[in-house]
């Protein structure tokens, strides 16, 4: 049985003594892997001036021959073709400010701290723009939150067939739904038919987002594809001409500067892009998980 008082010097009466510790790491929040900037048509950026790109169009003619009678004069061709608008309009940026005060008395670079983060902002919303495209495309395959079947990868597939698209430099983009869909395809994981589908997974420091080649294409799993997992997410298969970006001031930070006035060192990044659907025929919307 205890005995004496019951008033002890504890953890409350003796909190200015105790010391605390402030660690040199931190909890930073994940980066989600940003990849479709790297999926899509590059090309127009070094014919930017001013703030819109016209690209005209080339069509077939109509009859590329035709026969010839005796006597009888020839039959000229005419055709009419159209233009495809670049705007590039959308002018971003990302800023912060710190006060002397901080920048004196914390334990680390403060600009420094952040600096990484406001690349990664910029980043990001390019890449939810480019994203949010892929439900744009007329040809889709597939159910919103509905794992695909190896049907719907065939027939969208098929539709870039269909266009003539470039085999090379098509992409297929999902959510980690839509890859935990596939895991359970056989003529995906079944190294049987790795010569229908080429190089297997491999990764780079540029390509984390990369898993394996599915019908000779890349597949590149993010969850910056939009959607949800409720809702289904606007997965996507294309040849890199469906879309176009132009990066006319690419992601730009300017010297750190002092302001007198409110006693703070600042730092600006900004960035001047457009991007636009250019092939329909190129992308298929993959309605999925």
């Amino acid at each position: 049985m205890a005995t004496g008082g019951t008033e002890f010097i504890d953890s409350t009466t003796a909190d200015v003594l105790i010391r605390e510790a402030w660690s040199r790491l931190a909890i930073v929040a994940r980066e989600q892997a940003l990849v479709q900037a790297n999926l899509v048509d590059r090309r127009f950026e070094s014919e930017i001036v001013g703030d819109v790109i016209h690209v005209p169009s080339r069509t077939h003619l109509s009859a590329q021959t035709k026969t010839k009678a005796s006597n009888a004069a020839i039959v000229y061709e005419t055709q009419t073709e159209t233009l495809t608008n670049i705007t590039v309009a959308t002018w971003e940026y990302v800023a912060i400010a710190v006060e002397s005060i901080v920048k004196i008395q914390a334990d680390r670079d403060m600009l420094k701290w952040y600096a990484g983060e406001m690349g990664y902002a910029l980043a990001l919303a390019v890449d939810d723009v480019l994203a949010g495209l892929v439900d744009d495309f007329t040809n889709t395959v597939g159910t919103l939150a509905a794992e695909n079947t190896d049907n719907d990868f065939i027939r969208a597939r098929q539709y870039l067939n269909d266009a003539n698209a470039p085999q090379d430099t098509r992409y297929i983009s999902i959510s980690p739904a839509g890859e935990s869909g596939l895991l359970k395809l056989d003529r995906y994981v079944n190294n049987d038919y790795s010569a229908i589908h080429g190089d297997g997974a491999r990764e780079t420091a540029l390509e984390k987002a990369y898993v394996t080649s599915f019908y000779r294409m890349p597949v590149y799993v993010s969850t910056n594809v939009e959607g949800t997992n409720a809702a289904g997410h606007d997965n996507g298969m294309w040849q890199k001409e469906a879309i176009a970006l132009v990066m006319q001031e690419k992601p730009n930070m300017y010297p750190v500067t002092w302001d007198p006035d409110y006693l703070v060192w600042k730092v600006v990044m900004e960035q001047i892009y457009g991007s636009r659907e250019m092939r329909d025929d190129h992308g298929v919307w993959i309605q999925g998980a």
